[in-house]
């Protein structure tokens, strides 16, 4: 895949595999570590192997600053030092003597690979297109926008609606067929309501009408 970014633009989790990928990476791994002074051929020449053994630029800052147990590798690099050096002696703690090297701290990818994942996190991630709205629409919300408008614009239309809505929540509980109850009712004393007595068994107790609905 061929494509063209600048250094200060190049992904540290991609694994550079054409020579312009790998001098790509090598000048923004230069700009990343602030090593205006490097020589980035003599730089090239320690990170080549790396990077075919599928090393990124993020896995070599990483091993720069930490050995393989997580612990510091030390100071940064003093401009005293030469940069090839420098990196070469960091990154001998992740190359064993007549080992492999150690498999890097940070997994990379294919070119190919991070621009397919970025192109999908951008599709995401991209504001969603509104569908236009018909005439119907329109006309619909302009419609419900002057109803809020006329809501809250007369406080005593506002608290009448409320108590319209309030008396026909109150209507809703009562029981089919039984009168509204009124304030007179509220004034009566349980005394004087008059409850339907039924007839009841001297003996048992029991009410007489259900034995004659029994027979």
């Amino acid at each position: 895949m061929r494509v063209h970014l600048d250094p200060r633009q190049w992904p540290g989790r991609v694994v550079p595999e054409t020579e312009h990928e790998i001098d790509t990476a090598v000048e923004g791994l230069c700009l990343r570590a602030n090593w205006a002074d490097a020589d980035r051929a003599g730089v090239r020449a320690v990170l080549a192997p790396w990077f075919a053994d599928g090393w990124c630029v993020d896995a070599v800052l990483t091993a720069v600053d930490r050995r393989p147990d997580g612990a510091r590798q030390g100071p940064p690099r003093h401009r005293d030092q030469v940069a090839q050096d420098f990196l070469r002696a960091r990154l001998r703690t992740w190359w064993p003597a007549g080992e492999q090297r150690s498999r890097p701290p940070v997994e990379g990818m294919s070119l190919g690979a991070w621009w397919r994942v970025n192109r999908r996190n951008a599709r995401l991630n991209a504001p969603r297109r509104v569908p236009h709205l018909t005439e119907e629409g329109v006309r619909a919300r302009e419609e419900a926008g002057e109803r809020l408008r006329d809501r809250f614009r007369d406080p005593v239309e506002r608290a009448r609606a409320r108590g319209r809505r309030n008396r026909e929540a109150l209507d809703a509980l009562l029981v089919p067929g039984l009168a509204v109850p009124t304030f007179e009712d509220s004034r009566r004393l349980l005394a004087d309501i008059r409850v339907p007595a039924h007839p009841v068994c001297q003996r048992c107790g029991c009410r007489t009408v259900v034995y004659e609905q029994a027979a």
